[in-house]
């Protein structure tokens, strides 16, 4: 696909097409492909990324992918069901003895709790699926209080709000709707991203952000914290090795779980 024109906002266009297309390109392959310098192309992407259509990564970039609407839990916990059983699986072992936890609602989460067998830990909560979920005795669930989301099935409001400021957790264990290098971590509802900040500036520890690799380059419409709020990521093995190196560089663990297809 030889470039059109030289004309630079017809150059981008190709580029973000590529992008959409793809969810990943590096800059060499761009340059071959519109016949340009690398150069060239650094700049387009650069324009790309101000306009917020793509973020920028060492070797080249990752589409912006902005999320509409917000799906209903029953959708979020029928896909990347391995991915997900995988990376609870390993962010279980990330908890420690006595620790005070901070788990917010989604289907991620869920799996992490599955797996959660640690004795004296306390998980504070927003899901209400939460006790039906965690199968070991030694672990004690706290749910707060407050109004339900059926969408999510989370409790949010101003009873959820208080009772959260008043725990100081040792970890939190939080799924999001986004990870970008560039904006953070996301949510598609308000309330919900304004109770997560929360608990990240509750806790006195570990913020661990669990995420299937569909979640990374995804931007949401609230934000829920920069990423040098985050100190690990635990995500599946589908994440572009570029990306990975990019969330690396900023000092957060990236931890990978590798998941079991049946």
């Amino acid at each position: 696909m030889k470039s059109q024109s030289g004309i630079p906002a017809k150059r981008q266009n190709q580029i973000y097409q590529l992008l959409k297309d793809k969810g990943i390109v590096q800059v060499g392959e761009l340059a071959a492909l519109l016949d340009v310098a690398e150069m060239t192309v650094r700049r387009d992407l650069e324009a790309l990324e101000k306009k917020g259509l793509a973020e920028r990564t060492h070797g080249g970039a990752i589409f912006n992918d902005h999320m509409r609407a917000e799906p209903h839990i029953a959708q979020k916990r029928a896909v990347h069901r391995e991915e997900k059983a995988a990376i609870g699986t390993l962010a279980a072992t990330l908890i420690e003895p006595g620790d005070t936890v901070f788990v917010n609602s989604g289907s991620t989460t869920l799996e992490f709790l599955r797996r959660l067998d640690v004795p004296g830990v306390k998980v504070v909560t927003n899901s209400p699926w939460a006790p039906l979920e965690v199968p070991s005795t030694q672990v004690e669930v706290i749910v707060i209080g407050g109004e339900l989301r059926r969408e999510s099935f989370s409790i949010v409001g101003d009873s959820a709000t208080q009772m959260v400021r008043q725990v100081f957790a040792t970890k939190a264990v939080l799924g999001v709707d986004g990870i970008s290098a560039l904006h953070g971590v996301t949510n598609p509802i308000q309330a919900e991203a304004g109770l997560n900040r929360l608990m990240i500036e509750q806790t006195h520890g570990e913020v661990i952000i669990v995420a299937d690799s569909s979640k990374i380059g995804r931007i949401s419409n609230f934000l829920t914290a920069p990423i040098n709020a985050i100190d690990t990521i635990v995500t599946d093995d589908g994440i572009d090795p570029d990306y990975l190196e990019e969330l690396r560089n900023q000092d957060i663990r990236v931890l990978i779980a590798t998941a079991v297809k049946g």
